[in-house]
């Protein structure tokens, strides 16, 4: 874990550091690109023309297996962030992510189902195991993680939703707008409630173990869409 700060007004620069160097992106980037060069259907070999419509219905199932119900992580976490400071936070997130659900309900239906793979069965239990620990951080006892989680969670979907999008273009789906709120209302926020060295740390666990846990399921996304190009 990176140190803490004193100083509560740089703590949103640090939380942010945090996001960009432990989050997905650098997994989701390369599924992005994957998707972008596979869409002309230049490569004739049949591993790609079957990895291309399976990751998109892997995506459009963990996700939605994992975020897809509700309550979800936000609205867990709303029930353990009292001050007030988040109130707004919270009821844009809360209404934003309603919408989210139902655009993964919408690409899962559309993407089919999953490629099945030797060891499913591990699969769908590593998943769940990931759905039960993302629940426990975000209802959290210990002042201040469900907040790191939560707002470490909104800032990474925020990141990685452009692989969402592409994937319902792909699908003939309009990409609806995303309303979470802006990035740096999130930061404001972590650093309006950095009062103290503890409340920092117990942010920084909430976000390094949520992102953790966010970044290993989009991991077991591109596992599976490399063991099929193997094939």
């Amino acid at each position: 874990m990176l140190q803490t700060v004193a100083n509560s007004a740089n703590f949103g620069t640090q939380f942010a550091e945090v996001v960009a160097a432990q989050g997905s992106l650098p997994i989701t980037c390369p599924l992005a690109n994957f998707l972008d060069k596979s869409a002309y259907g230049t490569d004739l070999r049949s591993a790609v023309k079957i990895s291309r419509p399976a990751l998109k219905a892997d995506i459009a199932h963990f996700l939605n297996v994992t975020h897809g119900r509700h309550p979800g992580i936000v609205d867990h976490a709303a029930t353990k962030i009292i001050e007030q400071e988040a109130r707004d936070w919270l009821v844009q997130s809360i209404d934003a992510f309603a919408f989210e659900r139902k655009y993964l309900n919408q690409l899962t239906v559309a993407a089919g189902p999953v490629h099945r793979h030797v060891g499913q069965d591990r699969v769908n239990t590593v998943v769940e195991g990931q759905s039960r620990s993302i629940t426990m951080l975000a209802t959290s006892d210990r002042k201040g993680t469900a907040v790191g989680a939560a707002v470490a969670f909104v800032l990474d979907w925020q990141a990685t939703r452009p692989l969402l999008d592409r994937v319902a273009i792909s699908l003939g789906i309009e990409a609806p707008p995303c309303a979470l709120p802006d990035p740096q209302n999130s930061l404001s926020l972590v650093s309006d409630l950095a009062s103290s060295a503890t409340a920092q740390r117990a942010m920084l666990f909430g976000c390094e173990q949520m992102l953790a846990q966010q970044k290993g399921l989009w991991q077991l996304i591109s596992t599976r869409h490399q063991a099929i190009l193997a094939e």
